[in-house]
């Protein structure tokens, strides 16, 4: 049965816009905080997607990415999977009908307590990337399905995952295989991270083919279950992002691949990116000199310490727009401070933006990815809430890939 309750999600007309929805938030909850609004279609659209493009490999959603409770149970009703990376991510997925064959716990490093719990929940897909990992599942999980992390990087990333997780594809994971069968552990496949996001798509190609004769070589041992390989995150999701781009490189790599062998990824940002969208409330504004300029100083009640941690972090400069527009394209030196009393509390400096005003709404884009899944309450700032809505048509997409789940599962118990 479905777990989504529609009265939770605001049904709009197709009409409508962002804007809109935004106007009508502001004016009806007499909104001065800061909000996100969900497009609830966007997240459909994009599994929908995903498995018309790319039908080989069955994605798992990176909880950790975004762990907001309608985006999990919508991917949970379209009988969607998931990657979890703790106790926590794994009871959040498995109160929405989500059974353990659908969640893989994909951290390579866990507690004691974390594996324990994920015997006695029935989560038995366990990733691990050395010796002493393969040690702590033998004592407490010695039935689960082990896969070994190999390190395989992109060359273009901004979060190079290989300097944390993954052993050496040349030797150590031989060394691993070779454990994993002394142990009478089952070997069940290989996975990689190529980094977040991928910006050199060959990784994902080279990562294929080392998985893939590591599994030949794990059967050559004699370890007869090795049949997955998980090609990890890494997906884009701007609104500009090109599916086509992956898919092709990925569909061209795995199509001489044995089709009892299983493949499965690990996207987050591809599935939430574009779906969110940020709105901060303009709450101050001063003009001081710095050197032989002046500068415009921004206060919004958005910060570093909500959405925008990856500001803090360097990684990203992302500008705002107006929701009502400016009088004229001038630009001015300025930057742009969240509501907290930190200097690290600056989402743009030294850089040229328009005359903002007082009570003016500023609009990000793009903006499920990292962003409140890694906020805090610091200084006592709330983090921003979230309005999630769904056009009609979407919500009849929706429908539709719900029932086709429900109709396949009624025909397998005949």
């Amino acid at each position: 049965m479905p777990t989504i309750d529609i009265s939770e999600i605001k049904i709009v007309d197709d009409s409508f816009n962002k804007n809109d929805i935004i106007n009508d938030i502001i004016k009806n909850q007499n909104q001065e905080d800061a909000f996100h609004i969900l497009d609830v279609g966007e997240v459909v659209s994009r599994h929908k997607l995903w498995l018309e493009k790319i039908p080989r490999v069955t994605p798992y959603f990176a909880v950790k990415c975004n762990p907001n409770p309608t985006v999990i149970k919508i991917i949970a009703d379209m009988n969607g999977n998931f990657d979890c990376a703790s106790k926590k991510e794994i009871t959040d997925v498995m109160k929405y009908n989500v059974s353990g064959e659908r969640i893989i716990f994909a951290n390579p490093m866990k507690a004691q307590s974390q594996i324990k719990f994920a015997k006695e929940v029935g989560v038995d897909k366990l990733t691990a990337d050395c010796e002493f990992e393969l040690y702590k599942i033998k004592d407490l999980f010695p039935e689960a399905k082990i896969v070994i992390r190999i390190r395989c990087d992109s060359k273009v990333t901004e979060n190079n995952l290989g300097q944390k997780y993954g052993c050496n594809p040349n030797d150590e994971v031989f060394e691993l295989i070779n454990l994993t069968k002394s142990l009478n552990l089952t070997l069940y496949g290989f996975s990689f991270h190529v980094g977040s996001p991928c910006g050199d798509l060959n990784a994902y190609d080279e990562g294929i083919k080392i998985a893939k004769n590591l599994i030949d070589y794990a059967k050559s041992i004699g370890c007869y279950d090795a049949c997955l390989i998980d090609i990890g995150g890494g997906f884009p999701g701007e609104n500009d992002f090109d599916l086509d781009k992956i898919a092709n490189v990925i569909n061209k790599s795995i199509e001489n691949i044995d089709p009892s062998i299983k493949i499965i990824s690990e996207p987050g940002r591809y599935y939430v990116t574009a779906a969110f969208t940020a709105v901060a409330h303009l709450i101050g504004k001063k003009i001081i000199q710095s050197g032989n300029d002046e500068m415009k100083m921004y206060y919004v009640n958005d910060g570093t310490f909500g959405s925008f941690i990856e500001e803090m972090l360097n990684l990203k400069q992302r500008y705002p727009i107006s929701l009502n527009g400016t009088e004229n394209n001038t630009k001015f030196l300025s930057s742009l401070w969240g509501p907290t009393c930190d200097a690290f509390d600056c989402i743009l400096k030294n850089v040229f933006l328009p005359d903002f005003k007082v009570n003016d709404w500023l609009i990000w884009n793009d903006m499920g990815a990292y962003t409140l899944a890694c906020a805090s309450s610091f200084n006592g700032f709330q983090g921003p809430e979230i309005y999630p809505f769904i056009r009609k048509k979407d919500q009849y997409t929706l429908k539709q890939l719900i029932s086709i789940v429900n109709n396949k599962k009624i025909n397998s118990q005949f």
